[in-house]
């Protein structure tokens, strides 16, 4: 017996809600499996990325879908940009906190909308301007108290402004370049670019670009939790629920990163550190829905390199 169409919608809505919301907090134990898992970013960004691409890969061929050479040339420049993202990302995780790496991350939407103006002749409102600058008044409350903690210099915070600005050029990339392709057939060719791309840099590493000595469980886990379980219950709530609502619901990745920094790694999270996340939060959900009713607002997956 099926439920009456209005019944069945809000019910499916629901569960893409409740799917937003493991995505988000599978993407926020990224940081603290990627800090575990004490390798260089490089290395851990490569098999990260080739564990998932396989995963993808088994659910492409157990699924019968086609992947193509048409699909590949459009994954080049997305998985070129993604793999060098995630390195640059899991690098700066071992100059800096969970916390400042993923909140600096964070940043992602004010930056895309700067881009997407300069690029696309994208609109910006005055609501945008405001909410951008509370966004990056609430990192500022954040960065700055912290800059002092344990393990935290200047190079981790370079390392991840850096991420940021590779993840806006990642999403631009992809903007157009997912037209034609579905999600699976996307994620397992981006994924199998970003890690062949990676190859140099590893085979220059000290660990080269055999299998590493250690960290295997906690790699698994970051292929696994953020690196698949998280893309695929977001490729399938995007069906489900608006773009606004995901926008919204996602933004609340830094929150749950520099949570799990806390209570993992006993990073620092003091009051005005606190505020400053809320801040953050606030003024990059409102942005997040004032921007998705624009056509040409970037799609909803706009966390930060932990996915």
């Amino acid at each position: 017996m099926r439920l009456p169409a209005r019944l069945e919608a809000k019910s499916s809505a629901a569960l893409g809600v409740i799917a937003i919301l493991l995505a988000t907090a599978s993407w926020s134990s990224g940081g603290v499996l990627a800090t575990k898992a004490d390798l260089p970013g490089a290395v851990l960004a490569f098999w990260r990325l080739l564990i998932v691409a396989c995963t993808f890969g088994l659910i492409a061929l157990f699924t019968r879908r086609r992947i193509t050479l048409f699909m590949l040339r459009r994954s080049l420049v997305g998985g070129l940009l993604f793999g060098l993202n995630l390195a640059v990302w899991f690098e700066a995780l071992r100059h800096t906190t969970v916390g400042i790496a993923t909140v600096t991350a964070a940043l992602v939407p004010v930056m895309a909308m700067v881009v997407g103006n300069r690029i696309f002749g994208e609109k910006i409102t005055p609501l945008a301007v405001g909410c951008a600058a509370g966004a990056i008044g609430g990192v500022v409350l954040f960065v700055v108290p912290g800059f002092a903690a344990t393990g935290t210099t200047a190079l981790g915070l370079i390392l991840s402004f850096a991420a940021m600005g590779l993840w806006v050029l990642y999403l631009f990339a992809t903007k157009r370049a997912r037209e034609g392709v579905g999600t699976i057939e996307y994620l397992f060719c981006m994924a199998a670019v970003a890690s062949l791309s990676l190859v140099p840099f590893v085979a220059f590493t000290d660990h080269g670009i055999g299998p590493p000595d250690h960290g295997w469980p906690w790699i698994l886990a970051l292929a696994l939790i953020p690196g698949s379980l998280g893309h695929g219950l977001l490729a399938w709530a995007q069906g489900h629920v608006p773009l606004s609502t995901a926008g919204i619901l996602l933004q609340g990745e830094p929150i749950g990163a520099a949570i799990a920094g806390a209570i993992f790694l006993n990073e620092t999270l003091g009051p005005i550190q606190g505020l400053g996340l809320f801040v953050a939060f606030l003024a990059l959900a409102l942005l997040t829905r004032a921007s998705s009713a624009e056509p040409a607002s970037a799609e909803p997956a706009t966390a930060s390199a932990a996915a």
